[in-house]
């Protein structure tokens, strides 16, 4: 498991305290940074596959 790579999420995204990040559930881990990251503007789903008219009209802007 990326602990480190969690603990510069929880330490540096949330700016939790080591004991919060250590006594905090997966399940409270998560849902924390899906709160954060809602407050800041971004959805869940904020990350989709562009469309097949997307794509085309970047292939015909970019080649």
């Amino acid at each position: 498991m990326p602990f480190r790579q969690w603990m510069r999420t929880g330490l540096g995204g949330l700016g939790w305290r080591p004991a919060d990040f250590w006594s905090a559930t997966l399940t409270e881990f998560f849902e924390a940074i899906n709160g954060h990251n809602e407050a800041q503007g971004g959805g869940e789903d904020s990350t989709t596959a562009p469309s097949v008219d997307e794509v085309a009209a970047l292939v015909a802007k970019y080649g």
